[in-house]
């Protein structure tokens, strides 16, 4: 298999340049040398030799002056690569340590290139620190241990982003939400005392003086419109006061965490039942190559389509994959994107097999316990207690360890033993929609409520659309009620009929989630139990397999931390030294 690396290492080299120089040059320009620059001054002998990573460097420094216009226009770090950044940098030296574009990539589950825009945008606001690796020039990336704190001192647009989506738009949403229930109510009010205003004008005297007629419609204007409060008891409505739907004393309801259905209240539900609770999986992209990244470097970097078939859409099975004599043409088109984001290059194998390798995803900057812990699903911060629960769940002896480093020695033993094997690998699966999380009384006096509400408003057209009415303009506020019957009556539809054509789609998409995540599973089926076509290639893949190059943050060509003459020193330190190893030999 071909490393264009070694190219590049190769191509570098001029005159009185060294390969490692050259090799950082290439990684340099190669890997957005204007980033580095826009930090500290790069020494000028650094891209002398290199008139396009110069140019570069002419244009980085034109950014690091920015006007308050540039900072509109500047984009913003995503808030996932900002919380993957803060977790790596946590996991690593103590608090201390930097972070690298394909672990950010992996824990943030993004592609390659957008993890290197996403650290370039966050290294700008937040004035961190850049080095390059002298082994692999590797970037690695340097942040204030506060870093939402350091992107808020630095960047107004930022906070206006961090105030807006944690304070105003949780507030503004929940108002939103309730306003819907706030409107059936009313709608249903103004209907139902408009109708009661017409028929108790359409009495006359002598009717409205008769018991029996007065009590027949249980209306009257000195009192409840309704006629609740009497023989027919407590309002109904007082079920929407008397509940305490909406939060805790000195806790707002948009603070609480969604779990129980039952904590929404019934104005909040009214919503939920109308439009739903949003899409399941608007993380599905994001949970899809963060698992195929784990995949990819849990197989030593190189791994088939069908590994990664649990991650995607793979095709319906068809035809058998796994026979070594079907001549079928096999499309493996369906892994391209993933490919394509984490940096995969296919290769063909001797056999006409196609196997992808990804280079890039190989390099890290984590220790072995921090990918231990991604790897079980334990958190970076996770105590020596936690560690020794798991390993006690999974019928590991943790006789005679008592420190957390025995137990993580013990962790990462389990993850490389296991590492051979495809038994624990799971598909990405789609969640299906629900109807509504609300519950089910809430569900039921959302829906009937929007009957009575409909089945009111038609009364009323029926009754204002009457040639007795034909001319009438209704008194005071029953006037704009009659005026605005157009938008009641449409209101009153929608109510119903959304949901409708929600629920009938729901199941739709729902019979399609069932036979996709059916499909990924046999995928999985059919790799475990391989022993022809597929079987070939996993063994292939395995032969090409290596280990993760870590990356030594200790050993760096140049950090933005040193100044000029810092940098000028140490080159003439390397190059004394460099001679003197000349002359020995």
């Amino acid at each position: 298999m071909h490393d264009t690396s070694k190219d590049i290492g190769c191509n570098m080299r001029h005159g009185n340049i060294s390969r490692p120089i050259a090799a950082a040059t290439a990684g340099i320009f190669l890997f957005n040398l204007q980033t580095v620059t826009a930090f500290a001054p790069v020494p000028q002998s650094f891209v002398l030799h290199n008139p396009r990573a110069a140019a570069a460097v002419r244009g980085a420094l034109s950014l690091s002056s920015s006007s308050f216009a540039d900072e509109i226009r500047q984009p913003l770090p995503s808030p996932k690569v900002v919380q993957a950044v803060e977790s790596l940098q946590r996991s690593g030296d103590n608090g201390k340590g930097g972070v690298i574009a394909s672990d950010v990539a992996a824990a943030a589950g993004i592609g390659l290139s957008e993890a290197r825009k996403e650290l370039t945008t966050l290294a700008s606001l937040s004035l961190g620190d850049i080095a390059v690796s002298s082994e692999s020039a590797e970037l690695i990336y340097k942040f204030p241990n506060d870093l939402n704190q350091a992107l808020s001192e630095n960047s107004n647009k930022f906070k206006l982003r961090d105030v807006w989506s944690k304070q105003i738009w949780p507030k503004l949403f929940y108002v939103i939400r309730i306003s819907f229930g706030v409107a059936l109510l009313l709608s249903i009010f103004a209907i139902f005392s408009t109708i009661a205003l017409i028929s108790s004008s359409s009495s006359s005297d002598d009717d409205r003086r008769d018991d029996r007629r007065g009590s027949g419609m249980g209306v009257g204007f000195g009192g409840n419109p309704f006629g609740f409060g009497g023989i027919f008891g407590p309002s109904p409505f007082d079920f929407f006061y008397y509940r305490p739907y909406y939060g805790y004393y000195g806790q707002p309801y948009y603070m609480r965490r969604r779990e129980d259905p039952e904590e929404m209240g019934f104005l909040e539900s009214t919503f939920s039942y109308i439009f739903g609770d949003g899409n399941p999986n608007g993380d599905l992209e994001t949970r899809r190559l963060r698992a195929a990244a784990a995949e990819i470097r849990k197989s030593g970097g190189v791994v088939t389509a069908e590994q990664l078939a649990p991650f995607v859409d793979p095709p319906q099975l068809t035809y058998d994959l796994d026979d070594v004599n079907d001549a079928s043409l096999v499309d493996e088109s369906y892994v391209l994107p993933i490919v394509s984001k984490l940096g995969g290059e296919p290769d063909v194998t001797d056999d006409g097999d196609i196997l992808y390798k990804f280079s890039d995803l190989q390099l890290s900057a984590t220790t072995s316990s921090a990918d231990a812990l991604e790897a079980v699903g334990l958190p970076l911060s996770a105590s020596s207690g936690d560690i020794k629960r798991f390993l006690d769940s999974n019928g590991i002896n943790t006789r005679g360890s008592l420190e957390k480093r025995d137990l993580l020695n013990l962790l990462i033993k389990q993850v490389q033993d296991e590492s051979d094997s495809f038994d624990d690998t799971f598909a990405v699966e789609e969640s299906e929609y629900t109807f509504s999380v609300a519950g089910d009384g809430q569900k039921f006096f959302a829906a009937a409520l929007g009957v009575v509400n409909l089945g009111g408003a038609l009364y009323l057209g029926n009754i204002l659309s009457s040639p007795a009415l034909a001319g009438v303009t209704l008194p005071g506020y029953y006037g704009v009620v009659q005026s605005l019957f157009p938008g009641l009556l449409a209101y009153a539809i929608l109510y119903n009929l959304i949901p409708a054509l929600r629920f009938a789609w729901i199941n739709n998409q729902n019979s399609q989630i069932k036979e996709r995540n059916k499909n990924r599973r046999k995928w999985i089926t059919l790799v475990r139990s391989s022993t022809g076509r597929i079987a070939r290639k996993l063994k292939v893949a395995k032969k090409f397999s290596s280990s993760i190059r870590r990356v030594d943050k200790e050993g760096t060509l140049y950090d933005t931390r040193q100044s000029f003459s810092d940098e000028s020193l140490r080159r003439e330190s390397d190059a004394l030294n460099d001679f003197d190893e000349i002359l020995k030999n």
